[in-house]
């Protein structure tokens, strides 16, 4: 064998293994990233958008509801002519009184979780999509403001007219409702696809 078959061969010999390696090191790095990708969006699923999306459905249920309650509330106590005789009245109204009650007994379900809501998403910030941070904070406004501005008995202490330039309280928006569901199922699907 000739010297430069020799180097040639020499040459073949290392060029294939430097080709071995740096497609080994190609597949280990995407490899690598993969695993942190997937465990990026486990944790996200785990410890934000799949706690966020069972209290928001929970709220999202509770609301309806209270809504039904309110609504069947006008249907039998607003609309309806009762008796004006004083024991139908002082029935009706004990009826009426008890159903808003109960109505009110899910809003405060849904106050108590939104106190977890604010749990979840203080301690698992760094989790948050960057596209939720403006409807998340915008949620942690309203919390605020629920706590500050409404009294104990459910009585705005804000003077109406101050009220009216600060805009509204609520108690969970339908866009953070559908942010969470949008997302968690949308990291539902991520992770499937990067499991396969």
């Amino acid at each position: 064998m000739t010297t430069e078959q020799i180097i040639q061969l020499i040459l073949s010999f290392l060029g294939g293994g430097v080709v071995v390696a740096v497609l080994d090191w190609v597949r280990t790095t995407q490899s690598e990233r993969k695993a942190r990708r997937i465990e990026h969006v486990r944790s996200q699923l785990q410890s934000l958008y799949g706690p966020l999306q069972f209290f928001t459905s929970q709220n999202a249920r509770l609301f309806e509801l209270n809504d039904n309650f309110q609504k069947a509330y006008t249907k039998e106590y607003v609309e309806k002519k009762w008796s004006q005789a004083e024991s139908t009245q002082k029935r009706v109204s004990q009826w009426a009184s008890e159903t808003l009650q109960i109505a009110n007994q899910y809003i405060e379900l849904v106050l108590k979780n939104n106190v977890s809501i604010l749990g979840i998403l203080e301690n698992h910030y760094a989790l948050i999509e960057p596209a939720d941070v403006e409807i998340f904070s915008r949620f942690v406004v309203d919390h605020t403001r629920m706590k500050i501005e409404i009294g104990e008995a459910g009585q705005l202490k804000t003077p109406f007219e101050i009220y009216e330039h600060l805009g509204e309280i609520s108690f969970m928006r339908p866009e953070f409702i559908g942010a969470v569901e949008k997302r968690f199922k949308e990291k539902q699907i991520e992770l499937g696809k990067l499991l396969k």
